[in-house]
């Protein structure tokens, strides 16, 4: 919302496509008649735009969102149908504009095993991986790092019990905190070495413009192995990347086909650079709102007016800034609030309880526009 509003203050008309309101708030429509080939979607928010679309910023659309009254027969067919109209959609949706990240990247791209591969061939330093259902497999990488390994999960993953939420994220795993043979070829998992910090890098690159952001995720206990622990603060600073790092990223970033991603490295107390991954779809406002010297919406926003692969920032004075925005951002989130689906999605915040479990928390999300 916070780039939709910047764009608009510069003159132009950003349109965003809700996609939780298909089908209940939102109908869309393909015609192909001869040699002419129209598509349509209307209903809330979106009668102020109209194709042709010069630039997209595609990033996490949420799925379509069915009644909840519908036959549990039925449920799985009309979702499918939903999706495959929407997927088509996207691709007829804006063929000649300028796509962050292009559409044909995403799946790739997203994925961690072919994404660390490609980090490999791109000269990246990364750690000693395993990913893995087989249980001999797994036992034996364990033993053999004799400790130092950690598990992480493909994507963020969450339990219910009782109204209560348990979010799994980085974990360090011995053997013998191993389940058993057969739950651990029923869930693959991604088992890495151990890397010891100094602190950690955000890097967020748009085009060629790279702003790194260094993490001080080793001043907390909460935040030593994972600082994205729910609930959590964490110290942020301006950084540069080495030449030689950044020339890596580059690298993998035209190996995967994307325009725009957030990496995670580890710097280790030597010095040396570790790659994580890099989130195509990343978040990257919450850097500027937690140092505001590290300028993130207005190179965001001019990369997206630039259109162009090779785009870099030059500094002036003045500019869009997040504190500037954010206010106006969560005002129009909540006005506009009653007019859309909630996607199914959730975040979770740590609690006060005790027993260290998680409390459900819906919050407004002016950083993360589901939209054109």
């Amino acid at each position: 919302m916070e780039v939709a509003l910047a764009l608009a203050d510069r003159g132009h008309e950003p349109v965003l496509w809700n996609a939780s309101d298909f089908p209940t708030r939102q109908t869309a429509s393909i015609d192909i008649q001869g040699e002419h080939v129209g598509w349509e979607i209307s209903g809330s928010c979106l009668d102020g735009g109209r194709p042709p679309f010069d630039v997209v910023w595609f990033r996490r659309p949420t799925p379509p969102v069915l009644p909840g009254d519908m036959h549990p027969g039925d449920l799985p067919v009309a979702q499918r149908e939903c999706r495959h109209l929407l997927r088509g959609l996207y691709q007829m949706a804006a063929p000649e504009a300028f796509w962050v990240n292009p559409l044909k990247s995403d799946p790739r791209a997203a994925l961690k095993a072919p994404q660390l591969a490609a980090a490999v061939r791109a000269g990246l330093n990364v750690p000693r991986t395993l990913i893995s259902n087989d249980p001999s497999r797994i036992r034996s990488f364990l033993k053999e790092l004799r400790g130092r390994t950690v598990y992480k999960p493909f994507q963020a993953s969450q339990w219910e019990d009782e109204g209560l939420m348990a979010v799994l994220l980085t974990s360090e795993v011995a053997v013998e905190d191993l389940p058993s043979d057969d739950t651990l070829r029923l869930t693959p998992g991604i088992f890495q070495e151990k890397i010891d910090k100094a602190h950690e890098l955000r890097v967020t690159i748009m085009g060629a413009h790279v702003v790194t952001a260094r993490l001080l995720s080793q001043e907390s206990a909460a935040t030593r192995l994972d600082w994205r622990m729910p609930g959590t603060k964490i110290r942020v600073e301006p950084d540069r990347l080495p030449e030689e790092v950044e020339r890596a990223c580059r690298r993998l970033m035209r190996d995967l086909g994307i325009v725009f991603g957030c990496f995670d490295f580890i710097v280790t107390p030597e010095g040396a650079h570790v790659f994580l991954e890099v989130n195509p779809a990343g978040q990257f406002l919450w850097i500027e709102e937690a140092q505001p010297e590290i300028r993130l919406l207005a190179p965001f926003v001019d990369f997206l007016l630039a259109r162009r692969r090779g785009f870099r920032w030059r500094s002036t004075k003045g500019g869009v800034r997040h504190a500037d925005y954010y206010p106006a951002a969560c005002a129009r989130i909540e006005a506009e609030g009653p007019l859309h689906v909630p996607p199914d999605d959730r975040e979770y915040i740590s609690s006060d309880r005790p027993d260290g479990s998680f409390a459900e928390a819906r919050t407004p999300e002016p950083l993360s526009p589901r939209a054109f």
